[in-house]
């Protein structure tokens, strides 16, 4: 088997479904629409991840690659069906997605090299109330799958204000910007150090890394870095704010400075307590690919590993193992798991109910415990589940 790949064993199959599909459900019940891209592209160059496609030859000795993320094909999808929209219309489109990605990177530096993305984009609005939107679902995506959110909400555009100001000369961008990002004061000083800033521009630039925290972070920006670009920043910023009657779990971070080329609005990642890293992440991108545009997207298999840190998202292992075929249905209606027994004895049926692990079998339309010792109360409500009674699944 390749390096970076993997099998998927039945149960954890099954709770990667029903964490999939409780996300949908959610997107669903806010209007976001599902919609399917290819999982083939052509190779283009200028691609966000180029760098990391896996290649493969077409018979036209064209180049194509496996999809490395969702967002330019979802592009691609949005001219072609909306094209009023992908011309600058403003009107709101609303899609989610689910699917396999891979990326050709170093499998020693990473678990996998396929892994399943989920995601939504909210196309042809940028408002503060599109933007509060997806923080909202941002911070119900790990609700929903019984974490507490932690989202940290940036600008990076208050850092490319910051930039334009001070006179940040191109070639030490993207040095700067992911010092400030990783919050290095050191290490930005240095990179800063042969530009010949003003020292009061120096100044202002090494308080980013430290705008950190509630709220309060926005006085102190506004006085730390006093640019009227970078006040303007924080206006939109502030705004989106005020969409919020909750914003407990929020968190400010304006050192958040991640690819400022591509990102010019509203950013932001989700976390859960003793979880490390990031859940999601996402924010405002327009004119990278669309006029107006935002989104953001979670690997299923991290989330996975978060909630397997807390709890099981639900017991899902059979209950019954049953000859009794018409009985297994009046189970099965009733949200039971049942599983088809193979031997036609009873006391093989026993055997092979213990084998599997699972308590109860069906036989001849009457349960019975494998285990002399089984909850008395389980097999009451699975016996009146059996005549159509509703309390099976305690």
């Amino acid at each position: 088997m390749p390096d970076g790949t993997r099998f998927v064993l039945p149960d954890t199959a099954a709770r990667r479904d029903e964490l999939r599909d409780l996300l949908r459900d959610l997107y669903h019940a806010w209007g976001f629409d599902q919609v399917e891209v290819p999982s083939l592209e052509r190779y283009d160059p200028s691609h966000p991840r180029a760098a990391q496609s896996f290649k493969l030859a077409d018979r036209d000795s064209g180049v194509l690659a496996l999809r490395t993320d969702f967002t330019p094909a979802l592009a691609q999808l949005v001219r072609a069906a909306h094209p009023a929209v992908a011309g600058g219309a403003q009107r709101p489109v609303r899609y989610q997605y689910a699917g396999t990605v891979w990326h050709a990177i170093d499998p020693e530096l990473a678990r996998t090299r396929e892994f399943t993305q989920v995601g939504i984009e909210l196309i042809g609005v940028s408002n503060a109330r599109a933007d509060a939107e997806l923080i909202h679902l941002a911070r119900e995506s790990v609700r929903v799958v019984g974490l507490e959110p932690r989202v940290e909400v940036g600008n990076p555009g208050f850092v490319r204000a910051a930039f334009d100001a001070a006179g940040v000369p191109a070639s030490l961008r993207d040095l700067a910007a992911d010092a400030i990002d990783r919050k290095d004061r050191s290490d930005l000083s240095g990179v800063l150090a042969p530009a010949g800033l003003a020292p009061a521009s120096v100044d202002a630039l090494l308080a980013i890394p430290d705008l950190y925290g509630g709220t309060e972070v926005l006085a102190h920006a506004r006085t730390a870095v006093p640019w009227p670009a970078a006040l303007r920043e924080l206006d939109r910023l502030e705004g989106v704010l005020r969409e919020f009657e909750d914003d407990s779990e929020l968190m400010l971070d304006l050192s958040m400075a991640r690819r400022l080329s591509y990102y010019t609005g509203v950013t932001f990642r989700a976390y859960t307590p003793d979880f490390g890293q990031p859940l999601l992440g996402g924010g405002r991108y327009d004119g990278a690919l669309l006029p107006a545009a935002a989104g953001f997207s979670l690997g299923l298999e991290r989330l996975m590993r978060a909630v397997a840190r807390r709890r099981s998202v639900s017991e899902t292992e059979p209950l019954v193992l049953a000859l009794d075929d018409a009985g297994a249905r009046r189970l099965r209606a009733a949200g039971v798991r049942v599983v088809r027994a193979l031997d036609v004895e009873r006391a093989a049926v026993r055997l092979e109910a213990r084998d599997l692990g699972i308590p109860f079998v069906l036989v001849d339309g009457r349960l019975e415990a494998v285990d002399p010792a089984a909850d008395a109360a389980r097999l009451a409500h699975l016996e009146a589940a059996l005549v159509g009674g509703s309390g099976a699944d305690a």
